[in-house]
């Protein structure tokens, strides 16, 4: 299993399958007492039980000439290796392995050597001093070999000391502080004993976990930092995935990243260090340089599964023309060895060997940590200047970065999204912990824009709890965690995190929204509601809202500021339901009172939901046959199809593991269709119609509540599904829709991406299951249709037909990844005119965000009863962020630009504002802007994030 050995109380070293030695001292004197205690699990680096018998410790004497002798040896026998091939990791990549023929007059010579000098060794002997002194006729006689220096064209190897420790996977995050303190303490006592060995360690929340449990270990890191042997690498509180994350929450990552190598090791990480993430969305470039960071590090995409990717060292370029300097590992693994044959793999397949002569080698046993070996870093010694491998040298990764800036000429580009063609399941396992991420990433955004609100009108900005709430965010967005790809007890934990993280951001926003209704005029005739919108735009939607007493079966209405009135229509769950329109980023108060009665204003039964806008038209079965935008009469479904279709596939991977894999070959097994069970109008008025269809199929159970507002030009389906007992399958709704386009774009972090919608070359159909944010959406001339959701990440559209995968059952490595759950969400289908630049963008939003109403007691505010805090014009910014500043009392507003186009927008603040500057995502400063009236004349360039500083008077 694996260990940790305590010396006088203090973690030493860690003992696992990879040493299973500790040096007690440098030079026994003789006589001395040494107490030690053994920490020890019954499982292996990988989370397995392993039964072993007692294992009896035994005391030696390190003989300093073997071992130099042996390492002399074994060097040069892994320069003799028959095949040179990839270090092991790479998935279908294709490459062929070359023979080292003894033609060769270097090896030759090498063999030649050897076989001279292991004849000297006698293996029978006990004689210490005749084996001490062969061994150093074995190193005598090897020499003259290693004089041999590398020749000049040799490729210079990073040699970069690592543990990739995962956060959670197949152990649960209590085993991850343990295995930190092991991994750790290694490393510290290689240091020791060798003061050139570079270690490089990622992941802030390892390093808090460190200083909580081994305070010890944290103070020898923090020497270490200092003397240059240990850097603090990578710049994201965790190694997260970065498909599901919201744009914000990579924000976050590198925010709090940053933040606490700064203020523990005062260190500034030189890359993004994310060696085994499933993807790369395009946004990451721009929030990389908007970060301060230049450099970008992995390897994963060596994974793919159809296609090679054709760079290892290249300019990334993202959505926004953002670039920054990359660099995948050429051994395609981050746990290298530096055998020879890893080194001179790497040489051989280095893509830009042509125009660079250095690449990079994370070197360690990682996964479940360990960490480098004494044995690797005696390779990397052997080979620093040896002809016939690539001269290793330790580095850290600024070192190693603008050694690649130098030394590189002429990199290529690569423009977009670094889309990973395998372990597309992991945009939809484990769906709860992915709604729960999307729900907490927009709680936060809610609840930290109320409390700014609340803060300069003189109130509290709890920003430790909410941060503390962020960083539970953070941890469980690592990418064996958000993507599902753990064992059920991660889940647990996972549970627990987002249970604690609503409870603190629902108690802070209550503060605020109560703190905020205080200041507000609700005076009027009847029931006070004041309806909030955290939305940039100003919008209306339908609004619920409880605890109205005095409600009743009457005619009731909704009166605005102006004497507007808007029915009320009163629900079987006690909530009142009216039409509201708020302006941007602030509220609107209504008063609910007794009024005429209304008739409903638009059709609804078990065929026919329509309004003012949509007419959807169902058939016997509740099928969706027909959705028309009535402004234009055009038809989104396809003729003779049906859509809200409920499909479910055979769902058997073959690749890395059911819970991360989805293959191509889901599409030739569909095992059923849902089965209609019934389909009846359960309410109806002047402000709604729902349609409450119910289905079963396999072991489960669906209702979807069809529901069409009032105004409102989006059809949403509210489904319930109680997913059974299922094993190995995958649940899809699929929507034929009337458009034809060769690509379909889909939301990313600040932004969006086209992909194919056909199969013509293997990187078109390696992009049969795809990931998003809120929507996708299919275009063509004048007519496109979104499918928008509020908690789903995978997606594929293949022709016409657009798909949504709701669930998945696979048993491995979670045995009960989602089944006999009850689960929730809700997609939508938004026809439009023209493409996604006609309202999708908001639309998404407003699904995910909508108006929030509250009853409130009447008071005569200082804040008028219809108010605005935040507005920007134009359709193509969103206001995606409003909080605290991190060091000050002012005001932080970040925002991008949406559409893809260029052009001049105002931004508007009605607080009392004496400064505006812009700052990077860091919040350091990038220049001053003139603001006049609480207005800001800003430019945005395609997909540009752009973060103000409002200082606030008083």
């Amino acid at each position: 299993g694996e260990c940790i050995i305590f010396r006088n109380g203090l973690p030493v070293q860690g003992l696992d399958r990879n040493r299973d030695d500790y040096l007690l001292f440098d030079k026994a004197k003789g006589g001395e007492r040494v107490e030690l205690y053994v920490e020890a699990g019954a499982s292996n680096a990988f989370g397995r039980f392993q039964k072993r018998t007692a294992a009896v410790p035994e005391l030696a004497v390190l003989n300093d000439d073997v071992w130099k002798a042996y390492h002399d040896l074994s060097s040069l026998c892994g320069m003799i290796d028959p095949e040179v091939g990839t270090s092991g990791f790479g998935v279908g990549d294709g490459r062929e392995t070359f023979a080292l023929q003894s033609a060769d007059p270097w090896r030759a010579q090498i063999i030649f050597e050897l076989n001279k000098v292991v004849d000297m060794y006698d293996y029978q002997t006990e004689d210490i001093d005749l084996v001490r002194g062969r061994a150093r006729v074995i190193s005598k006689n090897l020499k003259p070999l290693y004089a041999h220096g590398a020749t000049a064209s040799a490729p210079t190897v990073a040699c970069m000391g690592h543990a990739h420790i995962d956060v959670a996977w197949l152990w649960p995050l209590a085993e991850t502080v343990r295995k930190c303190g092991r991994t750790f303490s290694n490393m510290l006592e290689l240091m020791d004993r060798y003061p050139d060995f570079v270690f490089c360690q990622s992941q802030p929340h390892l390093y808090e976990f460190t200083r909580d449990r081994y305070p010890s270990l944290y103070k020898r890191i923090k020497q270490k930092v200092k003397n240059g042997q240990w850097v603090p690498t990578g710049c994201t509180w965790v190694e997260m995935d970065c498909n599901v994350t919201s744009g914000e929450s990579l924000v976050r990552q590198i925010l709090f990243g940053m933040r606490f190598f700064k203020k523990e090791f005062d260190y500034k990480p030189a890359c993004l260090w994310i060696p085994d993430v499933f993807g790369y969305s395009a946004a990451l470039p721009q929030i990389l340089k908007l970060s301060g960071i230049d450099n970008f590090l992995t390897q994963k995409i060596s994974w793919s599964e159809y296609t090679r990717f054709p760079h290892h060292s290249f300019n990334w370029e993202g959505i926004d023309g953002s670039r920054v300097l990359s660099h995948f590992l050429p051994c395609d693994g981050y746990n290298a060895s530096l055998t020879a044959r890893e080194l001179m793999s790497g040489s051989r397949f280095h893509m830009q060997k042509d125009r660079s002569d250095v690449f990079a080698s994370l070197y360690g046993h990682g996964d479940g940590g360990g960490g480098t070996t004494a044995q690797q870093i005696e390779r990397m010694k052997h080979y620093s200047d040896l002809e016939g491998v690539p001269k290793c040298k330790p580095m850290n990764p600024t070192e190693f970065f603008g050694e690649l800036a130098k030394k590189s000429s002429d990199l290529p580009d690569w423009v977009g999204e670094l889309y990973l063609e395998y372990h597309r399941g992991t945009y939809t396992t484990q769906g709860w912990t992915k709604r729960n991420n999307r729900k907490a990433e927009l709680l936060l955004r809610q609840t930290e824009m109320l409390s700014a609100l609340s803060m300069a009108a003189g109130g509290k900005y709890e920003q430790e709890r909410l941060n503390e709430a962020w960083k539970l965010v953070l941890l469980n967005q690592f990418h064996d965690i958000i993507p599902g790809s753990s064992k059920d007890m991660v889940y647990e934990d996972a549970d627990r995190d987002y249970a604690e993280v609503f409870k603190t951001t629902t108690a802070v926003r209550a503060k605020a929204l109560a703190a905020l209704s205080k200041r507000v005029d609700t005076r009027g005739v009847g029931v006070p509601v004041i309806v909030n919108n955290a939305l940039s735009w100003d919008h209306s939607e339908c609004v619920e809202v409880a605890g109205v007493k005095g409600l009743s079966s009457a005619s009731h209405v909704a009166t605005d500021v102006d004497g507007n009135e808007t029915p009320v229509q009163l629900g079987k769950d006690g909530c009142a339901r009216f039409m509201a329109e708020v302006p941007s980023m602030g509220h609107a108060v209504y008063h609910i009172s007794k009024g005429k009665r209304t008739s409903t204003l638009f059709k609804g039964s078990a065929q026919v939901v329509e309004n003012e806008h949509l007419r959807a038209r169902f058939d016997a079965k509740g099928n969706l046959v027909s959705l028309v935008d009535k402004a234009s009469g055009r038809e989104s479904i396809e003729k003779g199809q049906v859509a809200n279709d409920l499909l479910l596939f055979e769902d058997k991977s073959v690749g890395c593991g059911p819970a991360w894999d989805i293959d191509i070959y889901y599409n030739d097994k569909m095992l059923e269709k849902g089965q209609f069970v019934s389909a009846r109008i359960v309410e109806q008025g002047p402000v709604r119609t729902v349609l409450r269809i119910v289905r079963t199929i396999s072991k489960s159970k669906v209702t979807q509540d069809v529901v069409l507002s009032a105004a409102s030009k989006r059809l949403d389906f509210v489904t319930t599904i109680e997913w059974g007992a299922e094993k190995d399958v995958m649940l899809k709704v699929a929507f034929p829709v009337d458009v034809r386009s060769e690509k379909a774009r889909y939301e990313i972090q600040y932004g969006s991406v086209e992909r194919p919608t056909h199969w013509n070359t293997p990187h078109d159909f390696a992009k049969f299951e795809v990931c998003a944010q809120k929507w996708a959406d299919l275009s063509e001339g004048g007519h496109g249709v979104a499918l928008l959701n509020d908690c789903k990440y995978g997606h594929d559209t293949r022709g016409n037909v657009m798909r949504l995968t709701l669930l998945r059952a696979p048993k491995d490595p979670g045995k009960t990844a989602d089944v006999n759950k009850t689960h929730y969400v809700t997609f939508s289908l938004y026809p439009h005119a023209g493409d996604f630049t006609q309202g999708v963008v908001k639309q998404g939003y407003e699904l995910n965000v909508p108006l929030e109403a509250a009853a409130v007691k009447a008071s005569a505010g200082a804040v008028a009863a219809r108010h605005s805090f935040f507005d920007i014009t134009g359709d193509n910014v969103v206001v995606d962020c409003v909080k605290k500043a991190e060091d000050s009392k002012q005001v932080i507003v970040r925002m991008y630009e949406a559409h893809g186009s260029r052009g001049k927008n105002t931004f508007s603040t009605s607080l009392n504002v004496s400064k505006v500057e812009e700052v990077n995502l860091m919040e350091a400063p990038i220049k001053d802007l003139a603001v006049r009236n609480g207005k800001v004349r800003l430019s945005f360039t395609p997909y540009q994030i752009r973060t103000l500083r409002l200082t606030l008077r008083g």
